[in-house]
């Protein structure tokens, strides 16, 4: 009987997969992709480039819920509505710009895209920035660039980030207080 749960299973977990756009990434991350490497001079390959919708997450979610973890994992999924990934290689690390100059001109890419920075970081050859979009008055969309001599990273997680913060925060004892209104 086992076997059969799990073939089913599977099975449900292939077809979703197939259906729920867990192939290629949206028509947004595409755009922000290309807007990036059409404004700099650096040439990139693509390595891998994913998404995993709200299909995905939910299979992913009942596998978490069957595997008994201590850990809050089944909140978090159920906060997350997709997640995008694209790794692109450097073809010509030489022209990397991974200074001061170089971030604020990607910095200024994203936020002419709608984007507000909240973290920047240039650090020796690695060029790291988090950007992060309200919708409504609520943060639902954070998206990170990571660059170095090798590659580029570009990962969007789009959901209730307000609300994957406070998980963090309370499972972290980060110790950390929220200021309330009298």
């Amino acid at each position: 009987m086992k076997q059969k749960q799990i073939k089913i299973l599977v099975s449900i977990f292939l077809f979703m997969f197939f259906l729920n756009g867990c192939i290629g990434v949206d028509r947004s991350f595409r755009q922000i992709r290309n807007y990036i490497l059409e404004n700099t001079d650096t040439e990139y390959s693509r390595e891998v480039e994913f998404s995993i919708g709200s299909a995905g997450i939910s299979v992913a979610s009942i596998m978490v819920r069957m595997a008994d973890v201590e850990e809050p994992i089944d909140e978090i999924l159920s906060e997350i509505s997709s997640v995008q990934v694209g790794v692109y290689n450097n073809e010509d690390s030489t022209k990397v710009t991974t200074d001061f100059a170089g971030l604020k001109h990607l910095t200024d890419l994203m936020e002419n895209a709608g984007w507000e920075f909240i973290v920047r970081s240039v650090d020796r050859d690695e060029l790291t920035a988090v950007f992060v979009r309200i919708y409504k008055n609520q943060l639902n969309r954070v998206f990170v660039i990571s660059v170095n001599q090798d590659e580029m990273v570009l990962a969007e997680l789009y959901g209730n980030i307000d609300k994957l913060i406070e998980i963090a925060i309370r499972e972290g004892n980060l110790n950390i207080q929220l200021a309330t209104q009298e």
